[in-house]
């Protein structure tokens, strides 16, 4: 048994008068929690201590420097020099390359290529150090996820030359050696619909001469890109390669790649997002021709879970703050955080955090199970897919209404910019849209179900409820092995609709999923907890969750709810 961090006094939030005042992960129950049980213990020995130097570093000097990139120090495009010569390069303030070298220094892209670690490095370690750096710059993470998904399909699909000339410098820890990825996918004609696509690419000896245009690349000036473009006159996305393009050529000389302009955005404003114009740039085939989206589909889940992970970070970070601001503001004689519906407040947003590190923690160990450990068979990649797309969609969301609710605890000074409040909402906003929006997830968990996924998505519901055993679980089980039936006719009666009908309900479905798996996900963290740990705080995690997600009283809880008591409130925010 591996040693608990819950058994401990609790939290007293008045220690801090802001989040940068703690250790992201010293000071995160939750966190600490799911590395020690998800990662054996010869590898949490090996990783931890980065883990707290990240967490120190994130709640220091990259969430210090963030400000001032988001306000004034946001990248801007230099077309020309002093001569007139074309250079196309994006200027970023010194603060920013200090926290490319510090954030990628952490290891959130080697770590995974470490030939030194006690064994192969699951992906946990890399989603636990992004979900770190996401809590203070959603705009340095947005490139460190990419660099991540192009690691992973050279990773994946890469020729044995294109992973030693390329890989290696994603995964380089030298900061005079590393460099970052883009994936470039998005055409104005196209969107989502990637089988739209126009660039076209045309065989020249041992490359391809790829021409057309992207619409939003994000990191559009990193080294290491992937791009899709279309091979031959197939339809749809039947006839798209997936292209390695470097902005530097192995003479040394600049890919044909021109910064047309960069996107002015709502937020996330570190990271240079552009239109590119391709004119007959060098690229390299990775894998097959025609196999382009089935490459990049892989890439996307990558992304996917990093969006996840961004928005649960947003999450935890805004209710750190407002765990804080709540304990040291007074009003009418106390402070704030004695006002039941302040606690209540509070109390959903952690139940929620909760509940979207239990179906995140899953999304993360199936990913590994597929992609780490070869346990690569249908209901596993199956399961898969449904998770990254559920838990894409709703830690986006999740990440919007706890940054909104953050700010809307600090009053007015939430909305204002000296307070970290602000940026946390416009950061949290784009989440939502990256990397598709909730309906295509919605789709795609549809699309998925109707090619076998909801055998093994229902499995593995009904074998974690049966691991469910202790009393004090007993209600929650109940409620949950009832929506777990539901689900099941749900699924049945899908079948028969017709595929307009289905297309309509898909985001509805999608909701009830999540809630489902996340609420008996909870509930089996819960029983971890009770059995080796004596500590019951999940459980009342978990039976929150249902009673925010599955008890709908007809009086809307006006008069049958009783309020978040004084010992719930301690319980779960203050992890007493």
């Amino acid at each position: 048994m591996q040693k608990s961090v819950q058994n401990q006094p609790g939290i007293d939030y008045t220690k801090w008068e802001t989040g940068n005042d703690a250790n992201w992960y010293d000071d995160d129950p939750i966190l600490r929690r799911y590395a020690e049980r998800y990662l054996s213990a010869s590898m949490l020995n090996y990783v931890e201590s980065d883990f707290s130097k990240t967490g120190k570093l994130a709640s220091g000097s990259i969430d210090q420097r963030a400000g001032h990139t988001d306000r004034t120090g946001a990248p801007q495009l230099i077309r020309y020099n002093k001569k007139g010569e074309e250079i196309n390069k994006v200027w970023y303030n010194e603060g920013y390359l200090q926290t490319v070298k510090d954030g990628y220094g952490t290891g959130v892209v080697s770590y995974r290529y470490d030939d030194q670690a006690p064994e192969k490095v699951p992906f946990m370690v890399n989603a636990t150090l992004l979900y770190l750096l996401c809590e203070a710059e959603s705009g340095f993470t947005c490139p460190v996820g990419l660099s991540q998904s192009v690691a992973f399909v050279l990773e994946k699909f890469g020729n044995k030359k294109q992973q030693e000339d390329y890989l290696s410098l994603l995964a380089s820890t030298d900061p005079e050696t590393h460099e970052q990825g883009g994936t470039f996918l998005t055409e104005i004609q196209g969107g989502s619909d990637v089988g739209a696509t126009e660039t076209t690419a045309i065989k020249q000896g041992g490359h391809y001469l790829l021409s057309g245009e992207k619409w939003f690349a994000s990191n559009c000036d990193a080294e290491v890109t992937i791009t899709l473009a279309r091979v031959n006159d197939q339809p749809s996305t039947r006839g798209l390669g997936l292209f390695l393009m470097p902005r530097t050529l192995p003479d040394g000389s600049r890919n044909n790649i021109t910064i047309r302009r960069l996107k002015d955005k709502l937020g996330v404003r570190a990271v240079a997002s552009g239109e590119l114009e391709l004119n007959e740039a060098v690229g390299y085939l990775i894998g097959e021709e025609g196999q382009g989206f089935k490459y990049m589909a892989e890439a996307l889940n990558v992304s996917r879970l990093g969006t996840a992970l961004g928005g649960l970070g947003i999450a935890r970070r805004a209710f750190l703050e407002a765990a804080i601001y709540t304990s040291h503001r007074e009003a009418f004689g106390e402070t704030i955080n004695r006002f039941p519906m302040v606690q209540e407040t509070l109390v959903h947003m952690i139940a929620e955090i909760e509940a979207g590190w239990a179906i995140t923690a899953q999304t993360i160990r199936k990913f590994d199970d597929v992609h780490t450990y070869g346990d690569d068979s249908k209901g596993n990649y199956a399961l898969m897919r449904i998770l990254l797309s559920l838990t894409k969609y709703r830690g986006s969301d999740l990440g919007v209404s706890a940054a909104k609710e953050a700010l809307e605890l600090h009053g007015g000074n939430g909305y204002i910019e000296e307070y970290v409040t602000p940026r946390l909402l416009r950061d949290a906003v784009v989440n939502p849209v990256w990397e598709g929006t909730a309906n295509i997830q919605a789709l795609e968990v549809l699309k998925t179900l109707q090619k076998g996924g909801a055998e093994p998505f229902l499995e593995d519901l009904h074998s974690t409820l049966d691991t469910v055993r202790h009393p004090e679980l007993e209600k929650s089980k109940a409620q949950l092995s009832a929506e777990v039936n539901r689900l099941t006719e749900l699924f049945e009666s899908l079948h028969n609709e017709d595929e307009r009908r289905q297309q309509a309900i898909a985001k509805k479905l999608a909701d009830l999923m999540y809630d489902v798996y996340a609420g008996v996900h909870l509930l089996e963290e819960a029983q971890y907890d009770i059995e080796n740990v004596s500590d019951d705080r999940r459980a009342t995690a978990a039976e929150q969750w249902v009673k925010l997600k599955f008890s709908q009283p007809a009086d809307r809880g006006i008069l049958s709810e009783t309020g978040i008591s004084d010992e719930v409130f301690a319980q779960l925010v203050c992890f007493q």
